[in-house]
Parts: structure tokens; sequence; C-alpha cells
């Protein structure tokens, strides 16, 4: 009689991921020498570096930087680690997951979203249509829409280019920075990820955790999706309110105070941002999460990838997870204690997580063998 035991299938994914521990590992040694070459226009001294637990003025500059150095060689080294070395890797994740990034990484991603929404109403309705007749037409549909909305003024176009390009200006000012703050929270992810699948790599023979099965996973997976798409409402909700009389940021705003019309628009969107990802949320444990539904009509029906849900759940995962110390530290430091209850992410990363792990174990990725 053999013992079943859950392993991480030898595919793709897992290949992948120790290639990419390795890549950004080497990564490291480039980011690290600037900053040693360069301590006072490096990418960790920008204005905007504002790190979690800064290191005291008397430590010298070329320390932390020797230490980022010293990180991708050891990386390189443990990039294929023995199940038993997991925790090393959960030591890099935890190190540059929650201890080194920053809220940028968050604030840059909450902000593409929120750019992307108003691309996406155009764009994907004519995705969705069936047929080159239905596309053609529902293209010309929108094309009259956003024709009458300059018409009429309701929306200034100009004003939408002007600010369209001045954000691609900052975006592009910050590119050396950006590039670091993501890079770090990308190591985080990956060391993670390599973690997860160190542990639950078993010995053969060993039995497999009963929670681990399919069924069992569907269940717990269930409230944890239910626990995220919770999460998700403080924010939204608050920002939902500048739709009403009784608009709400932190606290009411009053009627006279300065509140301009681009401010309240990137509001709402960042708002409808958050309840869109809720929604989805909730989608790793229904129907419409393993087969397309009905109002995808160019696809309704057919199974949808795992790896579609998998992988982008998998980043905001991890995203919200390592964003819950700095965020709960901006918060302290701010003594603004509306930060900590608007973005609880130190409950919505870890129940996105489980989510995504029973979804990934229901759709057969992790495997019981």
């Amino acid at each position: 009689m053999t013992t079943t035991t859950p392993q991480m299938r030898p595919t793709r994914l897992v290949r992948a991921t120790v290639l990419a521990a390795f890549l950004w590992s080497l990564m490291a040694l480039p980011i690290g020498l600037w900053q040693l070459l360069d301590p006072e226009g490096g990418p960790y001294s920008h204005d905007l570096h504002d790190p979690t637990i800064p290191l005291p003025a008397s430590v010298p500059d070329w320390i932390a930087p020797a230490a980022l150095l010293a990180a991708g060689l050891g990386g390189l080294l443990i990039a294929r680690a023995k199940p038993r070395l997991w925790p090393l890797t959960a030591l890099y994740a935890v190190v540059f997951g929650m201890l080194l990034t920053t809220i940028s990484p968050i604030s840059f991603a909450g902000y593409l979203a929120a750019f992307l929404i108003p691309i996406g109403a155009v764009t994907v309705p004519v995705l969705l249509a069936r047929g080159a007749a239905a596309r053609i037409a529902t293209a010309f549909v929108i094309a009259a829409v956003l024709i009458g909305l300059g018409v009429t003024g309701t929306v200034d176009y100009a004003a939408v280019g002007g600010f369209a390009k001045e954000l691609g200006g900052t975006m592009a000012g910050l590119s050396g920075y950006l590039f670091t703050q993501v890079w770090t929270f990308a190591g985080g992810a990956i060391w993670a990820a390599l973690t997860l699948q160190l542990v639950l790599t078993r010995r053969e023979g060993e039995p497999a955790p009963a929670c681990l099965a399919p069924e069992n996973a569907a269940k717990w997976g269930r409230a944890a999706a239910w626990t995220a798409f919770a999460c998700a409402l403080p924010y939204g909700l608050v920002r939902m309110t500048w739709l009403t009389p009784w608009p709400w940021v932190g606290g009411p705003i009053d009627d006279d105070a300065a509140f301009p019309l681009e401010i309240r628009v990137w509001g709402l969107l960042l708002g409808f941002a958050a309840l869109g990802g809720g929604v989805l949320c909730l989608g790793l444990t229904q129907k419409w999460g393993e087969r397309w539904p009905f109002w995808m009509f160019a696809v309704k029906g057919r199974p949808v990838p795992p790896m579609v849900a998998i992988v982008p759940a998998s980043i905001m995962a991890a995203m919200f997870t390592f964003m819950a110390v700095p965020t709960v530290a901006l918060g302290i430091r701010q003594d603004a204690l509306d930060i900590v209850w608007g973005f609880p992410f130190y409950i919505w990363g870890p129940a996105l997580g489980a989510a995504t792990l029973a979804y990934a174990i229901r759709r057969g990725k992790v495997a019981i063998r």
C-alpha cells in the first residue's frame, strides 16, 4: 500500500521559479554595485525611498549595498535549495518582502489598475463580442459614445492627454527608483513561492495532510476567498462615498474644501479597482472561476486556464502580505489609523494566498500523489 503525498508537480512553473530566483539573485549584483559606487544617487537614496526599518545614521553607507551583494551571491547558491533548507528561502522572502520593501509597489499597482479601468471599459466589450460583425458594431457604439462625450464637453480630451503626458513624464523620471522597488518586491514573492514549493515537497512515505485534499481545500478556500473579498470593502466603499454629497477621505470633507475633479476621478477609479479586485477574489471559489461565464460571449463555457487566475492572484497575495508591515508602520508614524483599517493587508494577503492555494489544489496544479 502506497501513501499519497502532496508535491508540487515538476512542471514549468516549478522550474521557472528556480530560474527566477537565480536571475533575481544575479540582478542583485549590479544593483548593489550601483548603490555602493553612487551612495547619493543610487536607487535606494531617492527622496521617495522611505524604508520600513531605516538603518541608524551611524551605520556606514557601504554596509547596506555590501549586504545586498552578499545576499545576491547567497541567492545564487540556494536557488536550487533542498527541502530541508526552506528556512533560508523563507528568510529571503521575509527580509526582501516585508522589511526592505516600501509602499511604493502597492501605490504603483493601484494607480496602474485605476489607469487600466477606462482602457478596459473601451477594449474589453469589443474583445468579448462574438463574431466580426458584433465586434465592429460594438466598436462603432463605443466610438460614438466617446465622440459624444467630447462634443458635449463632458470629457475634455485635451486635458486628459495633457494629464497622461505629465503622468508619463513623472513615471519616466522615477523609472530607476520604481524598478528597484519592484525588483525588491519581486524578490520577496519569488523566494516565498520557492519556500512554498519546498515545504509542500514531502519525503517518500510521509502521510499527506488531510487539509490538502481537494474536497477539504474547497472548504477552507471558500472561507479564505470571502475573507479576502471583505478586506477589499473598507477602501472601496470609502471611495464610493465620493459619489454622494458626503464624501469621506479619512474623515468627512468640508463643503468648501478644495476637491478638484481629477482627484475625484482618480479616487473613484481606485475605489472601483479595489472592489473589482475583491470580486475577483471570489472567482477563486466560484464556478465562473473555472469556466468562463455566459456574458463572455467569445469564450463562454470553456475552461478557464488555471494559470490565468493563479499567477495574478499569487502576485497580489504576495504584494498584500508584504505591504502589511510598511503600511501599518506608516499609519503608526503618521498617527493615521484609517490607513491601518482601510488597508487590512495583514488579513487580505494571507487570505488571498490561502484562497489561491486552494484553487491551485482543486485545479490540479498542486497534486496529491
